[in-house]
């Protein structure tokens, strides 16, 4: 982005384009850096959290109050990668939180959600509204929210209008069926109660959900209360589309201020039963969090320094620290700046997830504008063949072949089916022979 490319057009992209321009303007600004992004994502999830908070706490007491800011900031806390959910997650709580008073600048911040994430945008633009009270200032909201949104995606489309549409709306009808995964079923380990709760923990949002939902009509709660309910509605689509610990965040940083103002309007009047069952679900959800920090705290894997590049001084396990570190200072010695190298994966009729963080760390350009290995996608044969006239034309003298198991894992889904198209396999073994590995990252040089 900062070169000036952009999603859909130059590089394969699924979401909104915002969070690639908040990636980018900050690689303009402080130059390519691991600890940027760092930075901003916890100041992210701070105003989530904290958002959180002052929605929860117009209606419920302090301790219900902070519980809810607890759950919400366990929640957000884990996985840290680059996604748009905490920026698009923070726009939307605060679009909601600040309707009443400033419905036009809520429009403002609904209309930016858009850009991050469409589903949630949608959802931000539905929760202010009713939280905006009055049609008057409803339409308000929707109007400007649609101006923001247009002038924000409008650029964008108009350079790419088949590929946006083929990248954000056909992925959804198409190929993120391929990557759907199953509920969880029996646990089938022993008696570990932070295991057991982290496996059933979809069921815990889900039920939840349901739980508020059943209160709330049966309370006929205010309108105003229902306003975080679409955001949740989103987050239950986003878990249901696939199930795992990336698409559980919307919906864990929704539910609790839903669950914490419903216990407090329970409590008062007197049904006792249903706010102990809705504090102790914000209770669970606040406890999952927690673990997977204490995890990180108290249990971490041994971490060592990355040395040399962009991720220079970060942590990270000690094997793929060792790894990263000799494969910067062999590809550094051998691609001179500005040229580029492939990162390939293990195969590429059955691909589970791609390692574009190697692009960043040794500093080189991808050739292709498959940064991502999307199932689906990459493993298609006009994509495959498109990969291949790029590094023919290109010929990037190293390729990195990424050999973790994480990259070819077989799921319970579509995408662990072999696609049967091997074009670019065939392609490496023919351009490019084996020369170095370090840790899972095998090294290719182009024969000849």
């Amino acid at each position: 982005m900062a070169d000036g490319q952009l999603p859909y057009r130059d590089f394969y992209a699924n979401y909104g384009p915002g969070q690639y321009f908040l990636v980018g303007g900050l690689d303009l600004l402080f130059g390519p850096s691991l600890l940027t992004w760092r930075i901003v994502r916890v100041a992210l999830d701070a105003t989530v959290g904290v958002l959180a908070y002052a929605l929860a706490r117009r209606d419920a007491p302090e301790p219900l109050a902070l519980a809810a800011w607890l759950a919400v900031a366990g929640a957000m806390a884990f996985p840290s990668i680059p996604h748009p959910n905490p920026a698009a997650l923070a726009l939307g709580l605060g679009a909601i939180l600040i309707a009443r008073r400033f419905s036009a600048a809520a429009g403002v911040l609904a209309g930016a959600a858009v850009a991050f994430r469409f589903d949630v945008g949608a959802a931000a633009l539905a929760g202010a509204a009713l939280a905006a009270g009055g049609r008057p200032a409803a339409g308000r909201v929707a109007g400007v929210c649609v101006v923001v949104a247009a002038g924000l995606l409008a650029p964008i489309v108009l350079a790419a209008p088949g590929p946006f549409w083929e990248q954000t709306l056909g992925f959804a009808v198409d190929e993120q069926r391929l990557q759907r995964l199953p509920l969880p079923g029996a646990w089938d380990g022993g008696f570990e109660p932070n295991k057991i709760l982290q496996h059933y923990f979809p069921y815990v949002l889900l039920g939840g959900t349901a739980v508020w939902l059943v209160v709330a009509v049966r309370g006929r709660a205010p309108v105003r209360l229902w306003a975080p309910f679409p955001l949740a509605l989103a987050g239950v689509a986003y878990l249901l589309a696939r199930t795992d610990e990336f698409h559980l965040v919307p919906l864990a940083a929704v539910l609790p201020i839903l669950l914490a103002a419903a216990a407090a309007r329970e409590k008062r009047a007197g049904r006792t039963a249903w706010a102990v069952v809705l504090v102790a679900l914000v209770g669970a959800i606040a406890l999952h969090g927690l673990d997977r920090k204490r995890i990180q705290v108290l249990d971490p894997p041994p971490v060592a320094a990355i040395h040399g590049g962009v991720a220079d001084g970060v942590r990270a396990p000690a094997r793929e620290a060792r790894a990263l570190s000799a494969l910067v200072r062999y590809v550094r010695a051998r691609v001179p700046e500005g040229r580029p190298v492939f990162v390939a994966n293990p195969r590429h009729d059955l691909v589970r997830a791609g390692n574009p963080l190697v692009y960043v760390v040794l500093d080189r350009d991808n050739p292709t504008r498959y940064d991502v290995m999307q199932p689906g996608v990459v493993t298609t044969a006009p994509v495959q063949r498109e990969i291949v006239r790029d590094l023919e034309r290109s010929s990037p003298e190293l390729v990195i072949r990424w050999l973790s198991p994480v990259a070819s894992y077989a799921e319970p889904n579509g995408a662990g089916r072999s696609s049967g198209v091997r074009i670019l396999d065939r392609y490496l073994a023919r351009r490019y022979a084996a020369e170095r590995r370090f840790g899972d990252y095998q090294v290719l040089r182009r024969r000849g």
